[in-house]
């Protein structure tokens, strides 16, 4: 459920119990898209989620030119809520904005977990300098494609119908597109549903893909799991190999069979993963007599 605590923040608090988890959702899909994924950490850990500045009442694209005011939210908020050296753990925009969030405050966080990051080989974000430059940036297919999707649909039960045959929803469980399509749309007053996540929005963040991201990589001093998917093309292979050499302390973990969103697409298995990660950090502190993770 999402909470409006006196601080005027808004919290999406997943409930549970034990050390805080703070989950950085990805650009066009609010934070309880991943209730499949946090339903199995909430018997260890109090999970809440900072929704974005798209998700903001009002918000507009033209006061963010790129993403560094959105890790300068996630910061603020946390500040706001009196949270430090919690567990953060971002997929994908999230990941990106909980890496700088950490960089800038070491305090913020005693353990990360980054879910395919949008962390783009060298030789690709080269080519997003030069669209820029020449601003062409606006042109790409994924970008023209998000301002032109659908935005309102006569229930719930038929967007998830649309949604089901849709290649981009193919390997997602039921359980995960349902969630999705419950967290991504409102009732409208004349009874149709309509998306949370302004279109205008996810295209903006798409457009502004950070290409001086790798430059905060070797500055990150938490420990740190980072999940790669398989199949990804956003996070790929090369840039999990750049990164475990600038992190050789980092714990690096690839799922068989996902994708960019593979928390949605292997949520139990994910979750597995983390848990994990975190189970083996909460042994090696208690055996130094230090934190407990959970």
């Amino acid at each position: 459920m999402v909470q409006q605590p006196t601080s005027h923040v808004l919290v999406h608090d997943f409930g549970g119990n034990g050390p805080v988890i703070h989950l950085a959702h990805a650009n066009g899909f609010p934070p309880g898209t991943y209730r499949p994924l946090v339903d199995t950490l909430i018997h260890h850990y109090h999970v809440i989620s900072l929704p974005s500045r798209p998700l903001w009442p009002g918000s507009q694209p033209v006061n963010v030119p790129d993403w560094h005011p959105l890790a300068d939210d996630l910061i603020q908020g946390l500040d706001s809520l009196g949270l430090h050296h919690i567990i953060g753990i971002g997929h994908s925009l999230g990941g990106v904005l909980t890496l700088w969030a950490a960089v800038s405050r070491p305090d913020l966080f005693c353990a990360m977990v980054l879910i395919d990051p949008v962390i783009l080989p060298p030789a690709r974000l080269w080519v997003w300098r030069l669209l820029r430059f020449l601003r062409l940036h606006h042109q790409q297919p994924l970008i023209r494609g998000t301002l032109h999707r659908r935005r309102i649909w006569p229930s719930r039960q038929a967007c998830y119908q649309s949604y089901r045959t849709k290649p981009l929803f193919a390997a997602w469980p039921d359980v995960s597109l349902w969630a999705y399509v419950e967290a991504a749309t409102r009732e409208r007053e004349d009874g149709q549903v309509e998306l949370v996540y302004p279109p205008e929005w996810e295209a903006h963040i798409f457009a502004t893909i950070p290409t001086d991201v790798w430059q905060a990589v070797p500055y990150l001093s938490a420990p740190a799991l980072v999940i790669r998917g398989e199949r990804s093309h956003t996070f790929r292979a090369e840039s999990q190999a750049r990164m475990a050499r600038l992190l050789p302390a980092a714990r690096f973990v690839v799922v068989p069979g996902a994708g960019h969103l593979v928390p949605m697409e292997r949520p139990v298995e994910t979750a597995a993963v983390i848990g994990d990660f975190l189970g083996a950090l909460n042994q090696d502190e208690k055996s130094e007599g230090g934190r407990n993770y959970g």
